[in-house]
């Protein structure tokens, strides 16, 4: 039987990011807060400290801090080590897709000729390490809170704090939530036009990854990644989860086909691919096409372009109308690991989706069936008009769509590892207690 953690005295959770979940504008973000959230829900005392890498303005921090019980912001000024600056652009738009953010330092490592927007670390470079990523003074602030009560568990988010994990107590449970596995981009995805952005070289990756006791990946291609990679270590999966929505009209809004997006460079390369080999195709045959472009993706790259509509972030409240409104949603990124939340969102509003390989990294089980995956842009843009213009194969799809999401990203099939994960670490927590 399951132990509920509110039965007993709160335990204390830390949780150590570079995000900001609020305002929730990004899939990160998103899955960040849920993640708090669903801890705060099971009885966990949520401590968060933020280095303040992904936050827009500072606006977000008072939803932050009335969220958790106890909020800590490191200080810029303060941050020992070296932070991010604008010869890492590239990595900064993969992983921090805020337009503005409080630090513009430079890590170890970095090349001293800023890259263009998108582009790939240079042939040659040196490779930064992944613990550049985090300050001394963060590192501080960890020892601190371990040493002002005993810490259930330490949640590093994204590889990028795993040196925090080694000034906390052993009694801790220590989690990297990966978010992403850097180390996949290279073996996956050499796309012409487009370098991953170097994060930290593998070795220091996997380096970092063999601190934490658990693992979680976002999806199934990563977490066999990290196996293979990390033999004997455990690793659990925790997909996003998005709210369930309501039902959607039983006649869209003719012709909207919804992109929702940030800025970061696999964003941006897809859409402008998609614009020039597939919509005008899509148009060919369904002139009554419109585009709407959701998110922080660039204004610049849809401007001026025929049967499009740049929208902008939105709220959420705002973002669940346009995809009970959409009459069918793309993804049509060609590159870039981890689960793409906004195919996630789309699949669990039940809209029908288009999307390239890319999108479906993790999900393929549901290829043709949940959704339909493109091979190329030809491919791409039939599939886009036969959901247009087939309100049968339409209605097909999106009832899959739903049932798959369901079974996949509903909050208790997202969070059922780790839950089991948190209750075996109580166990021995209280066998402890009780030794003492």
């Amino acid at each position: 039987m399951r132990r509920e953690v509110h039965a007993r005295e709160p335990l204390d959770v830390l949780v150590i990011s570079h995000v900001c979940p609020f305002p929730t504008t990004h899939g990160n973000r998103s899955r960040l807060l849920t993640l708090l959230s669903w801890l705060k829900e099971r009885g966990f005392r949520v401590r968060f400290i933020l280095q303040p890498l992904d936050v827009d303005d500072g606006r977000g921090i008072p939803d932050l801090r009335a969220l958790v019980h106890q909020l800590v912001v490191v200080p810029t000024r303060r941050a020992g080590g070296n932070a991010v600056g604008k010869a890492f652009q590239a990595v900064k738009d993969h992983l921090l897709p805020s337009r503005r953010r409080l630090t513009s330092r430079r890590p170890r490592g970095a090349e001293q000729t800023p890259r263009k927007h998108g582009e790939g670390r240079a042939h040659g470079a040196p490779q930064p390490d992944v613990d550049d990523w985090c300050w001394d003074a963060t590192c501080h602030e960890v020892q601190r809170a371990s040493r002002s009560c005993r810490l259930f568990a330490v949640f590093s988010e994204y590889v990028l704090f795993s040196k925090c994990l080694e000034v906390v107590r052993e009694s801790s449970l220590r989690v990297i939530d990966t978010t992403e596995v850097f180390f996949r981009n290279d073996e996956r995805f050499r796309i012409p036009g487009l370098a991953a952005p170097a994060v930290c070289s593998e070795a220091s990756e996997k380096a970092a990854l063999s601190r934490a006791d658990v693992l979680i990946a976002i999806q199934k291609n990563d977490a066999e990644a990290l196996r293979a990679a990390l033999p004997g270590k455990r690793v659990i999966t925790v997909p996003h989860t998005y709210r369930k929505s309501q039902l959607r009209r039983a006649m869209p809004d003719r012709g909207v086909v919804l992109f929702v997006g940030s800025s970061n460079p696999f964003n941006v390369h897809g859409m402008r691919e998609f614009l020039e080999r597939a919509w005008p195709l899509v148009l060919q045959q369904a002139p009554f096409a419109r585009l709407q472009v959701v998110g922080s993706f660039p204004q610049a790259e849809v401007l001026g372009r025929p049967g499009t509509e740049y929208v902008g972030p939105l709220s959420d409240d705002e973002l669940a109308r346009r995809y009970q409104a959409a009459h069918v949603v793309i993804n049509p990124q060609v590159a870039g690991t981890g689960l793409k939340i906004k195919c996630v969102e789309a699949l669990s509003a039940g809209c029908p989706l288009v999307t390239m390989a890319a999108g479906a990294d993790g999900i393929e089980e549901g290829a043709g069936r949940a959704y339909l995956l493109a091979s190329d842009w030809t491919e791409f843009s039939k599939s886009v008009v036969t959901m247009l213009c087939n309100d049968s194969a339409r209605q097909q799809l999106e009832h899959e769509g739903r049932l798959f999401a369901e079974r996949r990203f509903s909050r208790s099939a997202a969070f059922a590892e780790l839950a089991t994960v948190l209750d075996e670490h109580l166990t021995r927590w209280q066998q402890d207690d009780a030794d003492e």
